[in-house]
Parts: structure tokens; C-alpha cells; sequence
């Protein structure tokens, strides 16, 4: 599969994006119930890092089928990649909560790691009402196009096996799936503001069901008005509830605290 994927508009039913699940199936289960998710016709995708910290991270990755239920490659797959090609970078993998991994037969490891790297770094998505695009950590530049031109000049050589330390695949994967770049100016600019750490506070105590819409200047909204897409998806970092800023949407916002909730919005419906 590309590294960068199209996917058509939904026809039959709904598509709905989730943050980081980091193994927390059980979690994923209780709210895709609750929104009476319908595999038959319903689509989700994932924003990478479906592994790791949480307790069923290998069958939340055989979950991921592609066809129901889509996923970008997060910093955690990747590390776990890197971690069986790779002799020594397994400590980074291990330290950010991968044992399990390395606990499997290696046949096993071998099956999940092939599986990941056939996963595409972004996905567009057809809405019915634009375009959308996900991608696990960041939008260098605020440009969309400097997604897609950065995900063509690694493509082949990714498809064909090349390794995360070969030197354009590394500096791809730092810019997309490492970078904080875009959430740390929401917490600069936004969140850590007087009006945005008592709605922070807020939200922490309280999480909403939907989207947290924030409001500020022209100015220090221009950074989330990414170009050439309608709107972007991601996770990687924590935010205290689902955020829409600009036309940046982040979504990483669970880590088992009492109260927290996965963040899964829907973002078409036939």
C-alpha cells in the first residue's frame, strides 16, 4: 500500500476518526457501542499508535483490517518496527511501553511488524464536504502539500523495505509522525492563556462528548489554516478533550485517568 492513501466517500453508512488507543480495545468497544457503530457499513480510522501502554495492543492490531477498520502509522508502530529490523533500537520501543512485543514468538513479531508497514502515513479522505486528511503527529509547515511531497519521495524506497534510519525515511517519519510542532503551539498560544488553562481545567475535570472548538485572533489561528486540505486529524500528543483549532482537529486524549474518554469523532455519513 502507498504511503500516501485516498479513500473514497463512505456511501452506505458513517466514517469516524479516533485518537490514540494505545491497546485500550476494551475502551474502543464500550464507545463504538455506544454510538452504535455498525461494521457493515460504518468505517473507523485510527491515527497510529494503536499499540503499546494499553493490555491488548496485539489484537487491537488485528483489528486493523484495512477495509472496516483503517490506520496511519504512528511513532509506536514505527518504534516496534524499528525494533525488530533494527539490532538495539528495541530500548526505545521497550521504555515506551512495547515489552509486550518482545514478549511474542518472533514469527509473531515478524507477522505484526509486515503487516504495519504496509499501513499508509496519511490518508485522504473524502468527506462529501471536502477534503480530509489524517496524519499521526504533525502538518510541517501548515501545508498539506508539503505532506504529500514529503510522503512521494520516500515511497517507493519505503515500499521496496528501506529501513526507518535510511536518511529520507527518517527525516519523513521526524516531520510526520514525531513532530510537536502544531499542539505545541496550541498549548503556547491557546491553552496556556488565562482563558485557555480555566477551560483546559474545565475539560479535564469534565470531558466533553464532542469537539472542543477553540476562539482566538486571526493572527494566532493562522498556523491550524493548513493549506491545500478542508481539514486534518491527529494525535500523538495529549490533549485534555477532542480539539478543533482552525482546521486542525486533535484527537489523542486518553490515558486510562478516571473520566477520560477516546476521542472519536464522525466526520461523514452517507
Amino acid at each position: 500500500m502507498a504511503t500516501l492513501l485516498s479513500l473514497r466517500r463512505n456511501q452506505n453508512g458513517r466514517d469516524f476518526v479516533v485518537g490514540d488507543v494505545h491497546g485500550h480495545l476494551a475502551q474502543l468497544r464500550r464507545q463504538l457501542t455506544e454510538l452504535r457503530f455498525d461494521p457493515d457499513v460504518d468505517r473507523l480510522l485510527f491515527l497510529g499508535d494503536v499499540i503499546d501502554r494499553g493490555p491488548d495492543s496485539e489484537a487491537v492490531l488485528d483489528l486493523i483490517d484495512q477495509q472496516t477498520y483503517w490506520s496511519v502509522l504512528g511513532n509506536h508502530e514505527a518504534m516496534m518496527i524499528a525494533g525488530l529490523e533494527e539490532p538495539g533500537r528495541d530500548v526505545l520501543h521497550r521504555w515506551n511501553g512495547g515489552e509486550w512485543f518482545y514478549d511474542l514468538p518472533e514469527w509473531r513479531q515478524q507477522e505484526l511488524v509486515d503487516k504495519c508497514r504496509t499501513w499508509p502515513w496519511a490518508i485522504e479522505l473524502d468527506t462529501g464536504k471536502g477534503r480530509a486528511g489524517l496524519v499521526h503527529a504533525n502538518v510541517p509547515d501548515s501545508s498539506w502539500g508539503r505532506v504529500t511531497a514529503l510522503l512521494r519521495s520516500i515511497d517507493e524506497q519505503w515500499q521496496s523495505g528501506a529501513r526507518l534510519s535510511d536518511s529520507a525515511v527518517e527525516y519523513a517519519a521526524q516531520r510526520l509522525l514525531w513532530d510537536r510542532n502544531l499542539v505545541l503551539k496550541l498549548y503556547r498560544d491557546i491553552l496556556d492563556s488565562a482563558a485557555g488553562q480555566q477551560v483546559s481545567g474545565d475539560l479535564m475535570k469534565s470531558p466533553q462528548s464532542q469537539e472542543w472548538i477553540a476562539e482566538a485572533a486571526a493572527e494566532t489561528l493562522k498556523p491550524f489554516e493548513v493549506s491545500d486540505i478542508d481539514a486534518v486529524y491527529m494525535g500523538h500528543t495529549f490533549v485534555p478533550n477532542a480539539i478543533q483549532v482552525g482546521k486542525c482537529h486533535f484527537l489523542d486524549s486518553y490515558r486510562e485517568a478516571q473520566g477520560e474518554r477516546l476521542s472519536i469523532v464522525c466526520v461523514s455519513r452517507a
